[in-house]
């Protein structure tokens, strides 16, 4: 029985929709929307995230503000700009942090 081979391409399971450049880490964590100066929560769902942005699945589609804060549990806030939307499912880019 032959063992693995050494440099032994190893071929990953990469949607070729995907055009972003850098990897997209899945991860499903609960997580709220905060807009309206902190007045307003919506619960979503972070389903995979890179280092530039996320996508978001809402239980039910709901119109968003360009601009809003995402808070996944136990980590600080990240101001957030709306980039698409399909359904329930967002895709955000991570703003850097006002001032």
């Amino acid at each position: 029985m032959e063992g693995p081979m050494v440099g032994e391409i190893i071929h990953l399971n990469i949607d070729p929709s995907n055009r972003r450049e850098q990897f997209r880490r899945t991860v499903i964590k609960g997580a709220k929307i905060v807009f309206n100066d902190r007045q307003s929560t919506l619960n979503c769902r972070v389903r995979d995230m890179t280092t530039d942005g996320a996508r978001i699945d809402l239980l039910t589609q709901q119109l968003l503000p360009h601009e809003f804060e995402l808070q996944l549990a136990g980590t600080p806030a990240r101001r957030c700009g709306l980039r698409w939307a399909r359904g329930t499912f967002v895709g955000v880019r991570f703003l850097p942090d006002a001032g």
